[in-house]
């Protein structure tokens, strides 16, 4: 018995879109390597139909965590768990509870976790990973051999393989983890209302070409219209113009939306750190000469206080 665990990060009982992705690999990759197929663990509930979609899920385990994770007295259920499922290969997408639960499991397990991962590929004596290092700025292509590892995928991870047809059937299960005596959950507040910037698949960026933070009004709305997260860079977080948690860059957020639009921000090396993850790159900016425009997809050179108005009037009149 050989398989292949994935751990997802499950929002209202949807699947991150990240997640999503990495389950996709899973299924083709199970397929391709001969595994005995995938088990999904995940520390809430979900619809099934997802997994469903897929081949190769043969079970959803759902873990039950009462206190907090952070001792080997309290993750050893999920390490037994992990051993008597054959589990040989372990993926996820980077997060800080699962990073904190990798590295336990990676010595518990001996096996090589490596982080970062943008992609993934089978060679003669082992596994080769492309991974990202120095905040994005470089990638690194290392080799491990063997065929047991655990494998932290960026948000921007990407994939060639083709999903293998067929759908599954998945079981569906739970295990609980005991009690840490020090530490209790006494009860969650969920964030509601915006979209969490790691989730968005539209994320919309203001800095300080806005020039004041009466005028992210069109920031807002252009991010309502799209469906959008909003984001800023940091002097606006430092000038408290937004809150931090919107701070996207090297010290704050890093995201990997499907498409980021960076109103009124120069592109400072520290702010690419945070966005390089992302698919698309669509530049505002009144500066032709502004460094953000050498790595944007799409560039547009104008004044934000016309192009974000006209831009809003085109959306909404589609």
């Amino acid at each position: 018995m050989k398989n292949i665990a994935v751990f997802i990060d499950i929002k209202n009982g949807q699947i991150a879109e990240s997640s999503l992705r990495a389950l996709e690999f899973a299924s083709a990759w199970s397929n391709q390597q001969g595994f005995d197929g995938v088990i999904v663990y995940g520390f809430e509930k979900t619809q099934l139909e997802a997994l469903n979609a897929l081949n190769s899920i043969k079970e959803y385990v759902q873990i039950e965590v009462p206190g907090l994770v952070q001792n080997s007295q309290v993750l050893a259920v999920l390490l037994s768990h992990i051993q008597e499922k054959g589990i040989s290969q372990i993926l996820y997408v980077k997060s800080l509870l699962m990073d904190s639960v990798a590295a336990y499991l990676s010595g518990a397990l001996a096996f090589p976790l490596i982080s970062n991962v943008k992609e993934l590929e089978k060679v003669s004596n082992g596994n080769r990973f492309t991974k990202s290092i120095f905040s994005g700025k470089a990638n690194l292509v290392t080799e491990v051999a063997g065929d047991n590892f655990i494998a932290a995928f960026s948000k921007s991870f990407s994939s060639n393989l083709a999903l293998p047809s067929g759908n599954s059937s998945p079981s569906l299960s739970s295990i609980s983890l005991p009690l840490n005596s020090q530490s209790t959950i006494v009860e969650n507040y969920p964030l509601t209302g915006s979209i969490p910037l790691p989730d968005a698949a539209v994320v919309v960026g203001g800095g300080r070409g806005l020039k004041d933070p009466s005028n992210w009004v069109m920031v807002e709305d252009l991010a309502k219209e799209l469906g959008a997260a909003t984001a800023c860079s940091k002097p606006v977080s430092d000038l408290n113009w937004r809150p931090h948690h919107e701070h996207v860059g090297q010290t704050g957020v890093k995201i990997a939306p499907k498409l980021y639009i960076a109103c009124g921000i120069s592109g400072a090396i520290q702010h690419l750190a945070g966005v390089n993850g992302s698919r698309k790159i669509v530049v505002i900016n009144n500066d032709p000469e502004a460094p953000f425009f050498k790595h944007a997809d799409y560039g547009i050179v104008g004044d934000v206080f016309d192009v974000l108005p006209r831009l809003l009037n085109k959306l909404k009149s589609h």
